[in-house]
């Protein structure tokens, strides 16, 4: 969006842009989702807080509602998105990550990583296509790169993930098919740092990884919004190891990954001589 003063165009003030727009923000109470709240009430955006309680926490600044949804659970989905409308954009910033050796993963493990990283956020979406206007965004905050890097010890949120980055670009195409003219994104920020995260924080420092503050991470998403992109990733070092990897990934592993994959063992694998759950 650009305005024209005394003949010139000129790009708009970034608290401005989003002015007035109706925007529901999926894990409002956590630590990005907090930050991401803040961000774009700063902006002047109206803000539906969605937790996953009734209550919850309580966050900084006026909130335009606050609904409760449970990913995990389709009935409060299709009750919880009916009571969102008139919306300009939805955001997740929502999942889960279980770091360790498929064979350690449990049956449960498993299936809540599922519901909560992959099937939650697609059945919300299959209903907030009707509650978002025309010109509008549901964004997905995915992974480390562009969310389908295969990172060992990260198989079962990799798959979730990567699923999700493939739903949003298939769902898109599908819109835009129908005459819809909504984008969903899948915006992958750095790792940061939120108490969920802290201690894993050295780990991506030693990859070569940057670390950014929550309020990094709100200004990446909020800009998102604006521009409506499919994909989005943040910092030049990850856009750069998902694009090796598209293009080859064992070109990737020699590069970068075979590196990272020792570290990630160190930190999460098995110590020699322990035998995998239930052997």
């Amino acid at each position: 969006m650009r305005i024209k003063s005394r003949g010139l165009l000129v790009e708009p003030s970034r608290a401005t842009v989003l002015k007035g727009r109706r925007i529901a923000v999926f894990g409002a109470t956590g630590g990005l989702g907090a930050a991401l709240v803040a961000e774009l009430i700063r902006r002047g955006a109206a803000v539906v807080a969605v937790t996953r309680r009734p209550g919850g926490t309580l966050l900084d600044g006026p909130l335009a509602g606050k609904v409760a949804i449970d990913l995990e659970s389709p009935e409060s989905i299709e009750e919880g998105v009916a009571a969102l409308s008139d919306l300009d954009a939805a955001v997740f910033v929502t999942g889960i990550d279980v770091r360790k050796p498929l064979t350690d993963h449990s049956e449960d493990e498993i299936s809540r990583l599922l519901r909560i990283n992959l099937e939650g956020p697609i059945l919300a979406t299959r209903r907030l296509i009707d509650r978002v206007r025309d010109g509008g965004v549901i964004a997905h905050v995915g992974g480390f790169a562009d969310g389908r890097l295969a990172l060992p010890y990260y198989t079962v949120d990799v798959a979730s993930r990567a699923g999700l980055a493939a739903f949003s670009e298939a769902i898109t195409r599908e819109l835009r098919l129908e005459g819809r003219d909504i984008v969903v994104s899948y915006l992958c920020p750095e790792p940061a740092e939120t108490d969920a995260e802290r201690p894993y924080l050295d780990l991506w420092r030693s990859m070569g990884t940057s670390v950014a503050a929550p309020s990094m991470v709100a200004r990446f998403i909020a800009d998102s919004l604006e521009t409506r992109p499919g994909l989005r990733m943040m910092g030049g070092a990850s856009r750069l190891i998902a694009w090796i990897n598209a293009l080859s990934p064992g070109v990737a592993d020699m590069v970068a990954l075979n590196r990272m994959g020792r570290q990630l063992r160190g930190a999460f694998g098995r110590p020699a001589g322990r035998s995998s759950a239930g052997d």
